[in-house]
């Protein structure tokens, strides 16, 4: 889980947030914010709806990540059995490998 922190983070900068101590969901909300007014002001288009898109899903992922399995470990709730951690670490693999690699492509242009 902790390496979806330095996801969370990279995603939070990428829209012009920081990320230091804050808590998942306030990070997540600064994000959905930035998404809203994003939406709001950036010329339409391709581009626009790209970009958009990727952000919505980037972060409703995070959130499912956060309320789905991060809180329950992080806080002791929950202990997982070598397939459910294989499953868990299955959807974070493909998840950085997808949320990096556009990062990188914005980062680029």
């Amino acid at each position: 889980m902790r390496v979806l922190g330095h996801g969370l983070r990279a995603l939070a900068a990428d829209v012009g947030k920081g990320f230091d101590v804050q808590n998942w969901q306030n990070v997540i909300d600064q994000i959905e914010s930035e998404i809203r007014s994003l939406g709001k002001t950036l010329p339409a288009g391709l581009a626009k709806s790209e970009r958009l898109q990727f952000l919505s899903e980037a972060a409703k992922e995070l959130s499912y990540f956060k309320d789905g399995w991060r809180n329950h470990v992080s806080h002791n709730r929950a202990i997982y059995d070598e397939h459910q951690a294989r499953n868990v670490l299955e959807h974070v693999r493909s998840f950085m490998t997808v949320l990096s690699s556009r990062l990188n492509e914005q980062n680029r242009g």
